[in-house]
């Protein structure tokens, strides 16, 4: 927990900011994200939605949509399923609604997820990208409340930049961070995963923009009962012998 606590000073600004302050940050974020689009990263992180079994009939929650870059891809795969798309920013959700109005199976929420309460459960919930600008200190609740939103057995994708990839940036590229960039350290965000409920399926660092691996995408499930029978002796004993003839 130390790591996590260091770093937590380390936010672009030393000064802790207020809601309206990180609102209006994001709601004149909107330009740049435009002018981004939806590039390899959005397309990245679909892609491991899809391997960490998202379906087309899900009911999904996305938080921090933004513009409405990945919610587009979401809402386009999801078929027969529904997505509520949240984030803090009045302004980029205006934007998103615009964006996305031709798909019917997206509901929009300018929520700082804070006090997010819903009747009904998400099959699936992602976080791309938006944990890293969350303040550390709202993350207890952040995953208490988002745990309490997905349905037993339902899986929470969660993709950050890697947190050697936000020193990086810090050092030599100041001016690219966002409002509240932190690096989160494993242990400070399992930590918080764990006390909400939550079992780690993966932690998995790869690469999208840059020859070192600068991004993690972790998956969590609720609820994660396993079948711990016995397996078979014969199971065990072909199992044993493969690894044999191999070493």
């Amino acid at each position: 927990m130390m790591f996590a606590t260091i770093d937590f000073q380390y936010q672009k600004s030393s000064e802790v900011k207020s809601k309206n302050e990180i609102k209006n940050w994001y709601n004149k974020y909107t330009g740049r994200q435009k002018k981004i689009g939806v590039n390899l990263r959005h397309f990245t992180v679909m892609n491991n939605g899809v391997k960490a079994g998202l379906q087309r009939n899900h009911y999904v929650l996305e938080v921090g949509c933004g513009i409405g870059t990945l919610t587009g891809l979401l809402a386009k795969y999801l078929k027969t399923g529904k997505l509520v798309a949240t984030d803090i920013s009045d302004k980029s959700i205006e934007i998103a609604k615009k964006r996305l109005l031709r798909h019917r199976n997206i509901s929009f929420l300018v929520t700082d997820m804070q006090d997010f309460n819903q009747e009904e459960v998400f099959d699936f919930i992602i976080l791309p990208d938006v944990l890293e600008h969350i303040p550390m200190n709202e993350h207890k609740v952040l995953f208490q409340n988002l745990s309490k939103s997905l349905k037993s057995g339902g899986k929470m994708l969660i993709n950050t930049p890697h947190p050697k990839s936000i020193h990086y940036y810090r050092k030599n590229y100041p001016a690219k961070l966002q409002i509240i960039d932190q690096a989160l350290p494993a242990d400070f965000l399992l930590s918080n995963a764990y006390l909400a409920g939550l079992t780690l399926v993966h932690y998995t660092s790869y690469s999208i923009f840059h020859k070192a691996h600068d991004y993690v995408s972790i998956l969590f499930e609720k609820n994660n009962l396993k079948d711990y029978s016995n397996k078979s002796k014969l199971e065990i004993v072909f199992s044993k012998l493969k690894l044999r003839f191999k070493y």
